[in-house]
């Protein structure tokens, strides 16, 4: 197929998957400006601008603007609370914001989004709220760029923008993503393609092994309704370290996950979900069953590992991407798990190659997953949903889905009437 070839080989081209090709930024020391003079010339030892000089720059600036001072207000407001987050990780100076800071302000806005999809209002925030908080910083570190008080901005990095949750989460709204019966089958026969694509070109950017993973974690996430924090690793929280194998049952076809209850759950995995996932399991081949179900493609995290096995050198030849796993193997460790944000990246790669989107419109998230699955079990047997999604109460459910149920009643009896 013309389509689905052209979309692979801009999948190859453009992915940029969960550590395996990496972006290195260095922000060295930056020259001051003196902008007095016609001519931009450089201050060679120009004292490093502090957190407060440059906020309190922005602040003025943007106080011109004519909206009464309150874009200017809140923009101080958050940008002294964004100097508080660095400070507390040592940096100081504006000259030291790094793309590493920003991934962690990031991380820590999805903490706090995640508060609230757990809590409620009025704890934590919504996922839209998130994003415009990283707007504002990445808006003050632009025009630092432009009075030529930084070399680049950080918070540019794709990897900043992909540690954000997405924008549904925390809202009372029904914007909420849901995937639909042809979107989940669509997105899955899409990996079994790129999976056969892997198989048939041995010169083929990725490996039948990886495919294969990548292939196993979207059917997984589409056919069992786990939630993403459930089966990858958050990095926050020591409790969520991933899904291992001796979590899955593949015979039974179960997960048993931590639910948002705290407590070990049983969550179902469809036909769909487990003949992949037992493809993966044979191409993995793990060490035990303490493995990891998703190990991390993320070079540093894996080498960082490694170096504290015992017997592991310093500069042992096998730390790279393609061997730095027989190290784990042979010295009886235990490699790190994808990441939330992993998984993430890989589910959006390949919702963009394929061109498949949520019902929001936007590239396929994992709560939509959870949500579509749900919303489909709902139509046929509320209790079914409920037990495939773990919900407490029946009332969950329903609360859960009963406005689309709304809908689809009022379909039902508009096409009964037009039949008269």
């Amino acid at each position: 197929n013309g389509g689905l070839a052209s979309s692979h080989f801009s999948l190859v081209l453009n992915r940029i998957s969960d550590g395996r090709i990496m972006e290195v930024a260095a922000v060295g020391s930056v020259n001051g400006m003196d902008d007095t003079q016609d001519g931009v010339t450089p201050r060679e030892d120009a004292d490093r601008t502090t957190f407060e000089a440059a906020i309190q720059q922005f602040a003025q600036s943007k106080g011109k603007v004519g909206d009464s001072g309150r874009y200017a207000t809140d923009s101080k407001r958050l940008l002294e609370r964004f100097e508080e987050f660095a400070a507390d990780r040592g940096v100081e100076d504006i000259e030291s914001i790094s793309s590493r800071l920003l991934e962690g302000y990031a991380q820590h806005l999805d903490r706090r989004v995640q508060t609230r999809e757990q809590q409620g209002k009025p704890h934590g925030i919504s996922g839209a709220t998130a994003h415009q908080y990283l707007a504002r910083v990445r808006a003050w570190l632009e025009y630092l760029v432009k009075r030529d008080l930084l070399s680049e901005n950080p918070a540019k990095s794709h990897r900043v923008e992909d540690e954000l949750p997405d924008e549904s989460l925390g809202t009372t709204d029904n914007g909420q993503q849901f995937w639909s019966p042809a979107t989940r089958k669509q997105i899955v026969r899409w990996t079994d393609w790129y999976f056969d694509a892997a198989l048939d070109d041995e010169q083929a950017w990725v490996t039948p092994a990886d495919a294969a993973r990548e292939r196993a974690l979207i059917a997984t996430v589409a056919y069992s309704g786990a939630r993403g924090a459930e089966l990858f690793r958050d990095l926050d929280n020591d409790r969520r370290n991933g899904l291992r194998w001796r979590d899955v049952d593949l015979d039974a076809g179960t997960l048993s996950v931590l639910g948002k209850s705290q407590e070990i759950e049983e969550a179902p995995l469809l036909d769909a979900g487990r003949t992949r996932l037992a493809d993966h399991y044979r191409r993995q081949n793990p060490k035990d069953e303490d493995w990891p179900v998703w190990v991390t493609r993320h070079p540093p995290s894996l080498y960082a590992g490694a170096r504290m096995l015992d017997g592991v050198n310093e500069d042992d030849d096998r730390l790279t991407p393609d061997t730095v796993l027989d190290v784990y193997r042979e010295h009886g460790g235990t490699p790190p798990a994808l990441s939330i944000g992993g998984g993430r990246r890989i589910l959006r790669e390949h919702s963009d190659a394929s061109g498949l989107v949520g019902s929001d419109g936007e590239h396929l998230k994992l709560h939509g997953a959870r949500r579509g699955l749900g919303d489909e079990l709902y139509t046929h047997d509320a209790e079914a949903a409920q037990e495939a999604l773990r919900h407490q109460s029946i009332e969950t459910t329903h609360k859960s889905y009963r406005d689309r149920d709304g809908e689809r009643v009022r379909e039902r009896a508009q096409e009964i009437l037009n039949g008269e």
